[in-house]
This record gives structure tokens, sequence and C-alpha cells, in this order.
């Protein structure tokens, strides 16, 4: 389809620009004119200048986008009509948070909704998100869902912050001992190399692997290097398509001592993401749709699935959600009261937070664990090539004597 970029005059005599995917100019022009606004120039984008376009254009973080939705929802409550704060945030001195609020602006000039336009920007806006918007434009009530979303993503930005600080001292002592291996094979190693020739054959078995694997990694340095190059852009590659994300997150999730944790984070993120759509005006059965696609792991989105199916069919939510394995029996129970005193809302919203710090608790829990582990076992890894080369002098010595 087409897209069109204008320039028009309203009938304050301000003169807007805006961008709209129409089959035809008369259709734009129709647009245009719906709006109450006098067309002054239109052209046609090409579709691949257009794309280069939109490639070339840097879009906002999630912390930057979390920073705009507040100070929209701030302009809403101070009584500006959505298009206008828009244009407010256009002067943004961050120019990738300006850039989007003028291309939202754009398009809302050219007569999309709001929940529209965000539809194409996947990448940054999440469907529940999406779907949040749209219940308040229908309910006129875009200000109050919009502080909603930023709560909730703020509430999540905690949460993602702690979890990479939890994993951060465990990554950082992995990290470190590998540095100091191939400081001890690149450079220690390589000064006792003449005298543990001249041992050959009666070197311990430590010593002789600890020499050989010097030896090597200094002869082939190059090769090994690429090597690790190649098989990081290779993972970052794999570890890029969601449904490689999805089986890894499934295989952690067995793992003894990680399990838990990664339980209680996936009820918390189902029951928090239930509560605030049904809370925001999204009706329960597209509330369940759109949690079907929030599961990353296929498991658990068959199953919502599922529920999804026997919900439309006219079967009570909590019998369906009893039988499946996405949530505790503590959550199943605690949404059942929710659904019979009608207000799942809020007990979801409650058990969200209980199941979240739960999750931190268990987070806390298990790098209390991870911290010492790593540390032995590096420690013992070290250690071991410590003794294998002073066990290898000591002989020397012996042999001197």
């Amino acid at each position: 389809m087409p897209h069109y970029r204008y320039s028009a005059m309203t009938k304050t005599g301000e003169v807007v620009l805006g961008d709209a995917d129409a089959p035809s100019r008369e259709e734009v022009l129709r647009r245009i004119e719906y709006l109450g606004h006098l067309p002054i120039e239109m052209e046609v984008i090409a579709d691949q200048a257009l794309r280069a376009s939109l490639l070339g254009r840097g879009l906002p973080n999630p912390r930057e986008l979390t920073i705009f939705l507040r100070l929209l929802a701030l302009l809403l409550r101070s009584g500006l009509t959505l298009e206008t704060a828009l244009q407010t945030l256009e002067d943004d001195p961050n120019k990738a948070v300006a850039r989007f609020a003028g291309g939202l602006r754009s398009s809302i000039s050219a007569g999309d909704g709001f929940a529209e336009t965000l539809e194409r920007y996947p990448s940054i806006i999440e469907p529940i998100y999406i779907a949040m918007v749209r219940a308040g434009e229908m309910s006129g009530k875009l200000e109050t869902v919009l502080r909603a979303i930023v709560e909730d993503r703020a509430r999540r930005e905690q949460l993602s912050q702690r979890i990479v600080a939890a994993i951060r001292y465990p990554m950082f002592l992995v990290g470190s001992a590998v540095l100091i291996l191939f400081f001890f094979l690149l450079a220690v190693v390589p000064q006792f190399e003449p005298v543990f020739r001249e041992l050959g054959g009666r070197l311990n078995s430590g010593a002789a692997f600890v020499l050989a694997a010097s030896t090597g990694l200094r002869a082939h340095l190059d090769l090994f290097m690429c090597i690790c190059l190649a098989a990081i852009l290779i993972g970052w590659l794999v570890l890029r398509q969601p449904t490689t994300r999805a089986a890894l997150l499934g295989m952690v999730a067995t793992i003894p001592g990680v399990s838990g944790p990664m339980r209680d984070r996936r009820t918390a993120r189902f029951v928090g993401t239930l509560g605030l759509l049904v809370e925001n005006g999204v009706a329960l059965p597209a509330s369940l749709k759109i949690l079907r696609d929030v599961m990353t792991e296929p498991r658990y989105a068959a199953a919502v699935e599922q529920v999804h199916e026997q919900v439309r069919n006219g079967r009570r939510f909590i019998d369906a959600l009893a039988e499946s394995d996405l949530v505790p029996p503590l959550a199943v129970r605690m949404l059942g009261v929710g659904d019979a005193t009608g207000d799942l809302s809020a007990i979801a919203r409650h058990a969200a937070q209980y199941y979240e710090e739960r999750l931190g608790i268990g987070l806390d829990r298990l790098m209390g664990a991870i911290g010492p582990v790593t540390i032995i076992l590096v420690s013992v890894g070290i250690g071991a090539l410590v003794v294998s080369i002073m066990s290898a002098l000591l002989s020397i010595t012996e042999l001197a004597l």
C-alpha cells in the first residue's frame, strides 16, 4: 500500500505534517478533510525508501519509552489533547524520543487511532499494552491506562534489574577466572618451559597437561580467538530466535534450585498481566488470547490456548485454569476468590505481588548459594594449575639433590 506524506492547515491556521498509508490520494484527501484540515501538499514515498528511512531511525530503549509514556500521561492529565501532547514531546532533547513522538503524531493526524499507531512498533510495544490502550480509547480513560502501563513497566524493569544484579557477581567471578587462566597459560607457564623440557617424561600428568595446553594455545592463538568470536556470534544469532530462547528457558527451568524461582516468575507474569488487562477493560477471553502470545515457553503457551478455548465455549475460567499446570494451586484459589467476589483484577494484582516477592526471596537464596560455589570451583581450578607447576618444580629440586 502506498505511503503518503502531506502537509495541511488546521482551522486555527496552524500547519501540520502527517503520514498515512492509503490505497489512493483521494483516500488521503478524504481523511484530511474528515479531520477538518485544508490540504496543502502531498507526496508519495516509495516503500523501499520508507523502510530505509525507518531503519535509519533509532527507537527509544525500554527505559526511555517508560519515561515517554509517563510524560504523555502527565500531559493528558493536564488537559492537553493526545495530538497536542505528542507535539509537545517532539521537543524532547532525546532525538529517539522526539522522532518517536513525531511518528505517532503524524499517524494520529492522518486519522489513525493511538492503538493502531502503536501496533506499528511491535519491537518496543508489547501486545498487552496495545490492548490496554485500545480499551482506554474506547472507554475514554486513556490517561488512566497509560499510568497503569507506566507502573507495570517500572515494576518489571526493577525486577529485571534485580535478576541482572543477582547473576552479575557469579558471571564476574567466572570471567575473572577465565582471564587468569589465559594469563597463566600465555605468560607464566612459558617462563618455566625450558626447565620442564629437560624433565621430559618425568613430568607428572598435571604439569604435562598444563605445558601442552600452553604450547598449543600459543601456537594457535589466532585460530583460537577466531573460533571464540565465531562461537559468540553464532550464539548471539541463535539466542535472538524466540523459539531457541524459549527452549533454553525450558531447559533452565528443570534445573533443581532454579525451577522454583522460574515457576514464581512465570506465575507472577501470568497473574499480573491477567489482572492488568482485566482491570483496564479488556475482556477475559481477549486477555487470555493476549497471554497466549506473551508466554514464551511452548508448553505453557499451549496450556493458555486450551484454557482460552474452554472459556470461549462457556466453561468457567477458574475450572479450566485448575486443570492446567499454568499456575500453582494457591494462585488458582486466590483467583477463584476474586472471580467469586467480582474483583478478579484486584486479587490478581495482590497475587502477582506475592509471587514477585517469592521470586525475590528465591533469587536471593539461589545467588547466595551460587556465589560461594562459584568461588570454590574457581579456586579449585586455579589451585590445581598452581599445584601442578609447583609439584613439577619440586621434582626438579629433588633431582638436583
